[in-house]
């Protein structure tokens, strides 16, 4: 009774000075209202694309780009037998929810207040980015109730409304981008970590967006070609005008993980190349260009590690076959002996992703490349122009216009050659070859798609294709070497048969976060009566019905 009669008497206090100090928020305290719009920015750029990079971490275990060393009940591990389940897939949800998308009202506030409108409409295209990212991953989520005061057990909404809602929040941060910011407006570039204050690289970004967004209904009776087309044709159709995001490489010994490039932090030292993957790196799939000037894709060296041998040659690492049953036991993690210069297991030869050492000497041996999606200083290729070149190349493919599809397709490989810094010389001499498709005539689905998943790695828009294009599948769901589109992509040999029962299931969308499951889940079962199902996960999403 004491405290609490001290308490009431504090407040009357301060209710009766209030007049007197409480005239302006105190800027090293801590509040909903302190923080300016360029203040705020960053941080929302720096959660958004952890969200947004991790989901993508998980696609490519589910995409089979990434194996993972044998971990029985291991989070990726099981990402890799098609299982997601609250433990593996909550971190996407988490970081969208708590540390990103509750910050977008908030900044948009800040901005309104001294019409900053350049950042307005940057908060309204990550809000649209993030939602329409994570509805075509999990199916159903909240969107209308998600940050509304007082309501703890927001109602679901189904991924099909939340596109609805996103492509009109692209338009309007399209068109706040395009205003005339007011005079005590901060330089968009001040707070912009991402494009550098670029309005029309935002305003690309948009586009390209909706470009994205609009193509995953393809399969759909409504599906406007055109439409994806004329945004395609307004997004980024340079290096220049493409969203990426430069990690920072602080050295070995910093402590801090806040700067490093997401795919060197998520994919760690258990993460592997599948064999599929290499597979196409290397053009090794049913229906591969071939002839008499084949030439090797010069990205290979690039996107896959390779380790020295005990002299000192270098030796690219195998590609784990999720097919063969290796995966049902391994393969295992290994270990180097400097004094024996030599590894402990077998399975070395599935070469780690980080490079390793760190900073090795002429002395030491190399015991992974690494990656260049994988270094510590990485970029993450959140939306380029490749990605665009290969949806008009699909689009035009449908529509039986050839020759727009082989400039497209052979645009959108350039387009990723220059990001992984090719030499000139080798990318003119690699799109000639007979590597590269040169006949339209000859062009084929599976060449596009597949050029595209080499493009787009590490990026939750393979996993979109490959449910949109039904993997390798037929119209019945049964693996389809013939009439597939991704040649050689076939169930893994321990994918779980509670979740995947029949040979025509595959896995179609992330379960729901645990966090939903425990709190929440009458709203859950209103939107999606089958979630506590063990094939849930096998539950096709909108577009793909």
């Amino acid at each position: 009774m004491k405290k609490l009669l001290y308490i009431l008497s504090l407040s009357v206090v301060f209710s009766s000075c209030k007049k007197w100090v409480d005239i302006n928020d105190n800027p090293n305290s801590a509040n909903a209202t302190v923080p300016t719009a360029e203040q705020r920015l960053p941080p929302l750029i720096a959660q958004f694309c952890d969200a947004y990079e991790s989901t993508g971490t998980r696609a490519a275990f589910l995409s089979q780009q990434l194996a993972v060393t044998y971990l029985s009940g291991g989070n990726n591990y099981n990402l890799t037998g098609w299982v997601s389940n609250s433990a593996n897939i909550g971190w996407p949800w988490q970081c969208w929810y708590v540390n990103a998308a509750v910050n977008v009202k908030p900044l948009i506030t800040a901005a309104e207040k001294v019409q900053a409108y350049h950042y307005a409409g940057v908060a309204k295209i990550i809000k649209a980015w993030g939602f329409g990212t994570l509805a075509d991953v999990y199916g159903v989520m909240p969107y209308d109730q998600f940050d509304s005061v007082g309501i703890i057990t927001p109602k679901f909404d189904e991924a099909a409304y939340i596109q609805e809602k996103v492509l009109a929040l692209l338009d309007e941060g399209i068109a706040d981008l395009q205003k005339t910011q007011g005079p005590a407006a901060p330089s968009l570039a001040k707070g912009d970590v991402l494009n550098n204050g670029k309005t029309d690289n935002w305003i690309r970004l948009a586009y390209g967006l909706k470009a994205r967004f609009l193509n995953h209904t393809s399969n759909l009776p409504a599906f406007n070609a055109q439409a994806v087309l004329d945004a395609a044709s307004k997004g980024p159709q340079s290096k220049d005008q493409n969203t990426i995001m430069q990690y920072v490489d602080e050295g070995p010994l910093v402590t801090s993980t806040a700067k490093e490039a997401l795919q060197y932090s998520n994919t760690g030292t258990s993460a592997r190349i599948t064999l599929l993957y290499l597979n196409y790196l290397t053009n090794n799939y049913t229906g591969a260009p071939k002839g008499a000037n084949n030439m090797e894709d010069p990205r290979v060296d690039s996107l896959i590690p390779s380790m020295a041998d005990q002299n000192g040659v270098l030796h690219r690492t195998q590609g784990v076959d999720m097919t063969s049953g290796i995966t049902n036991s391994g393969p295992v993690s290994y270990s180097y002996n400097a004094a024996t210069n030599t590894f402990n297991k077998k399975d070395s030869i599935y070469v780690i992703m980080r490079k390793t050492p760190y900073a090795p000497s002429a002395t030491d041996r190399i015991q992974s490349t690494g990656t260049r999606y994988t270094r510590r200083n990485a970029q993450g290729l959140l939306f380029t122009s490749a990605e665009l070149r290969f949806i008009e190349a699909e689009i035009y493919f449908r529509q039986h216009k050839n020759v727009e599809a082989l400039a497209a397709y052979k645009a959108g490989i350039q387009a990723h050659l220059e990001l992984m810094a090719i030499p000139p010389a080798k990318i003119t001499a690699f799109l000639s070859s007979s590597s590269v498709e040169q006949n339209a005539a000859n062009l084929t689905l599976s060449n596009i798609m597949i050029q595209k998943y080499i493009a787009l790695s590490y990026s939750p828009e393979n996993w979109a294709d490959l449910r949109r294009m039904n993997y390798c599948a037929d119209a019945a769901g049964n693996y389809n070497e013939v009439t597939g589109v991704y040649k050689g992509f076939k169930r893994p040999a321990h994918v779980n048969a509670l979740n995947y029962p029949n040979q025509t299931d595959w896995p179609r969308r992330f379960a729901i976060a645990s966090y939903e499951i425990n709190y929440n889940i009458e709203q859950v079962l209103k939107a999606a009566p089958g979630a506590n199902n063990a094939n849930y996960i096998a539950e096709k999403i909108w577009w793909n019905k």
